[in-house]
């Protein structure tokens, strides 16, 4: 069996569906002439003729035909494995904290199941880092203190941006405390790592301790909506709760760096690239 080079294939397909050498040109951007060259080595190596040239065009004998169902089979394989290629498909799990998580990413994931119908995404919400040299998660979604740096040469980092915090309070309890310095607030307790924040907190109300501590800001975040006291929240949490509103006069809390980590060997994933593209784009679109 004589071997076969896919460019000739290639211009047979194109003569065979256009009935001539030009269209055959046209379509492959090239000339006349090479298209015929092609025709002919081509006939030449199977041994037979694959066309009847006449003044109207070109029209496949029955062996020309013959291979035209077979090569045109060939190339639509070729063409499936090329788009499975280049899909974006199966599993990506994304890690990050219970506030990124359940306000940042959560709400906002309808648009890349949209996007990337064969992608699947789960979410490892956890206060623990994920280990991404395990493969406990494909990225990481990390709120960092400012000019903190992702440790280790295993890891690809992007920053996304600043993440901006206030304070928030349900409207009946600024109405009752025009001085802010007066009313009740809630923060972080010793355990967590954002006590830093806390610190910033207590340190603006004079020492004077906190009616609610918690290690947990979804906790924090629900007592606030009662009304027991303010709380310190990334904006794009607060602002989207029309049960509270900033408190005015405050100072602002400093900001957090928000970093999209992968490890080096996810760098060429198709689903990875696809998640930080996407949530690059969130982070421009929420934090500003």
């Amino acid at each position: 069996m004589p071997e076969l080079d896919w460019n000739d294939l290639k211009y047979f397909l194109a003569v065979a569906r256009g009935g001539g050498l030009t269209p055959a040109a046209q379509a492959l951007h090239s000339s006349a002439s090479t298209v015929s060259r092609h025709m002919d080595a081509l006939e030449k190596r199977l041994g037979v003729r694959l066309f009847m040239r006449q003044q109207r065009g070109y029209l496949l004998t029955d062996e020309g035909s013959a291979l035209f169902e077979h090569v045109a089979e060939v190339e639509r394989a070729m063409q499936a494995v090329e788009r499975r290629s280049s899909e974006v498909a199966g599993l990506v799990k994304v890690a990050t904290s219970e506030t990124l998580g359940n306000h940042l990413l959560a709400p906002n994931l309808a648009g890349f199941a949209a996007q990337y119908p064969h992608a699947q995404v789960e979410l490892v919400i956890s206060r623990n880092l994920a280990d991404l040299s395990r493969r406990e998660a494909d990225l990481a979604l990390r709120m960092m203190e400012p000019g903190a740096a992702i440790v280790g040469n295993d890891y690809i980092a992007h920053p996304l941006g600043k993440v901006r915090f206030g304070l928030y309070a349900t409207p009946a309890l600024v109405a009752a405390h025009p001085d802010w310095r007066t009313m009740p607030y809630v923060t972080w307790d010793e355990s967590w790592g954002y006590y830093s924040m806390g610190n910033w907190l207590i340190a603006q109300f004079g020492g004077r301790p906190p009616v609610l501590r918690a290690n947990n800001l979804q906790a924090q975040y629900l007592a606030a909506r009662t009304g027991i006291g303010l709380v310190m929240l990334p904006h794009f949490h607060g602002d989207a709760d029309p049960l509270l509103q900033t408190v005015a006069d405050m100072p602002e809390p400093a900001g957090r760096d928000l970093w999209i980590v992968y490890h080096r060997d996810l760098k060429a994933s198709r689903r990875v690239l696809a998640m930080r593209s996407y949530v690059e784009a969130l982070a421009r679109r929420v934090l500003g």
